[in-house]
């Protein structure tokens, strides 16, 4: 459950990053992919990227047959927004979600999906995500990219 106030959920969230919105938006599809994320919507005149991942449970099946029940998969979304704030400084805002997918055996052997999905606010998540944007941003000036 978060107990933090928007100002605070903002300061954990956004980053200021002195590069072009071109060289952050372009770091962010490379971290992600390398992250091994699939790119569900790339938007560079709006500034919003998302993104998606998911770990299959190989168990699933079993599970379900054994108990009932089963968790199917983990997920974990990413949401990014770009935005340029003058010629040399974007500002970067990151929301990610992270979730589950289960199943259970009802009545007549009909499977009942469950999604469950939730924002987190860890702050040690995103100065991870931000820290890795910044040595990508650099990586990339060096290359002059």
């Amino acid at each position: 459950m978060n107990t933090r106030t928007p100002a605070e959920i903002k300061m954990m969230t956004t980053k200021q990053f002195d590069a072009s919105p071109d060289m952050v938006f372009k770091s962010i599809i490379s971290l992600l992919q390398s992250e091994g994320y699939i790119v569900d919507r790339a938007d560079k005149e709006t500034g919003l990227l998302n993104a998606s991942k998911r770990i299959e449970n190989k168990n699933a099946a079993s599970q379900r047959f054994w108990t009932g029940s089963s968790k199917d998969a983990n997920t974990s979304k990413a949401m990014f927004y770009v935005e340029e704030v003058n010629d040399s400084v974007t500002e970067v805002k990151i929301s990610m979600y992270e979730g589950s997918e289960s199943t259970s055996t009802g009545y007549w052997g009909q499977n009942n999906k469950n999604v469950k999905e939730q924002m987190v606010y860890e702050p040690q998540i995103y100065g991870e995500w931000f820290n890795s944007l910044r040595a990508e941003i650099e990586r990339r000036g060096a290359l002059g990219r």
